[in-house]
């Protein structure tokens, strides 16, 4: 990963490479023709182009590193809020369910299914 000063070292190396080749360009081109031949400038031209792309690719570098830098932001509680109750759940169960009830065949009262005597009589049930 590359990091911002990397990017940087790039721009600022960019930045002299382009007005040092653009300078050089400027004073060569200004000279007059001597016999008829024109001084040669591609040097300081190379200079200035690759100055030019090395500035470009520093701040691409640049760019790059710092967009994927993520800033984390702690929250920090207020003192003067007190922090929530948190209350218990109270959970209500009922449960229902029918009697069946049956008639003792002695006396005619109602017993309920599970028992084994009748509650009036006393008979056995179930028989």
């Amino acid at each position: 990963m590359v990091n911002v000063g990397q990017g940087i070292g790039l721009l600022v190396f960019g930045l002299i490479l382009a007005l040092a080749g653009g300078g050089t360009f400027l004073a060569c081109s200004s000279q007059p023709a001597v016999n008829g031949v024109a001084p040669d400038c591609t040097a300081p031209v190379f200079l200035l182009v690759i100055g030019v792309l090395l500035f470009a690719i520093g701040i691409v570098l640049v760019a790059v590193s710092l967009s994927g830098r993520t800033r984390v932001i702690q929250q920090v509680p207020d003192p003067s809020v007190p922090p929530p109750v948190i209350q218990p759940v109270v959970v209500q169960q009922t449960v229902e369910h029918d009697v069946v009830k049956v008639r003792c065949s002695y006396c005619g009262g109602l017993c309920d299914v599970t028992d084994k005597v009748c509650p009036s009589c006393g008979a056995p049930l179930g028989t």
